[in-house]
């Protein structure tokens, strides 16, 4: 089963991206709410996937980003900051900014681990809703 991690500090907003996540059919890791709970669940957890809140309660998420991509975990990108606060070396990669649609985030999850639209998600997404 595909195991996707959730970095989250918001506890509705965590919760809501892992109930959407589920309900898709996939495994959850966390959710997790810094950069130090994050690299430990990620030395003891192989994760296909990780969903990165970029403000994470004072912090910033990019320790998170670069220990993903020095193991090569593709990785969503999730702000309600603008695009432009994210430093250049991220320019181009994955990002939703909150509020977003269940469906935008499910059809992003889909398309970075090249899967095909599941049924099970489409239903999910028939709820609406944003995160």
């Amino acid at each position: 089963m595909i195991r996707i991690l959730v970095v989250e500090n918001e506890n509705i907003i965590a919760m809501e991206i892992s109930w959407i996540v589920e309900d898709a059919g996939y495994s959850i890791v966390g959710p997790e709410r810094s950069v130090e709970t994050t690299r430990q669940v990620l030395s003891r957890h192989k994760v296909d996937l990780a969903l990165l809140d970029v403000h994470l309660a004072g912090e910033t998420v990019f320790p998170v980003s670069e220990m993903l991509d020095a193991i090569g975990v593709p990785y969503i990108f999730l702000t309600s900051h603008p695009v432009s606060s994210l430093p250049g070396r991220y320019e181009g990669r994955p990002l939703l900014t909150k509020p977003f649609r269940p469906r935008a985030l499910l059809a992003l999850i889909q398309q970075i681990l090249g899967e095909r639209p599941t049924v099970s998600a489409n239903t999910a997404l028939s709820a609406g809703g944003s995160a």
